[in-house]
């Protein structure tokens, strides 16, 4: 797919790298395909037609803290783990409970039929994971950058 800018999460304590890499694996995740465009969109910050907007509608689910734009204009830095781990099984639980919400979302590039239906719900338990593990690691504090 490789829209919007690639994102990479940073935390406060030196994630473990194997580990990552193996729950990378197990999840089959590539960061330039897909969670990138949700978190970017392809458009002004302000724009309420971005894909990520859309999805929060669909599934009445605030997403500002995966909004790459909205969150460094706010947080500038850190911010918690557990409150975005929460954040992501609540949409974990709405995705679960709203298997066709793709169907609702019009954006193109076969957006809607691929990555949403066929993958953002794998991606969403990834970083789940991921947090969990850095939790478990020591860490508190994530923060997002762009390449």
């Amino acid at each position: 797919m490789g829209f919007g800018l690639e994102i990479y999460l940073i935390f406060d304590v030196k994630e473990p790298f194997e580990k990552y890499l193996e729950l990378r694996d197990r999840y089959h995740f590539d960061h330039r395909n897909g969670l990138n465009l949700m978190m970017t969109g392809d458009g002004d910050a302000g724009d309420e037609d971005r894909l990520l907007r859309q999805v929060e509608r669909v599934l009445n689910v605030d997403l500002t803290l995966l909004d790459f734009w909205d969150y460094t204009e706010e947080y500038e830095g850190f911010t918690s783990i557990e409150h975005l781990r929460i954040k992501l099984i609540e949409l974990e639980y709405a995705l679960a409970e709203n298997p066709e919400f793709y169907k609702r979302i019009s954006w193109g590039h076969d957006v809607e039929e691929g990555y949403l239906k066929d993958t953002f719900l794998s991606d969403v338990r990834f970083l789940i994971e991921r947090l969990t593990l850095n939790l478990q690691n020591g860490a508190s504090l994530v923060k997002y950058i762009s390449d």
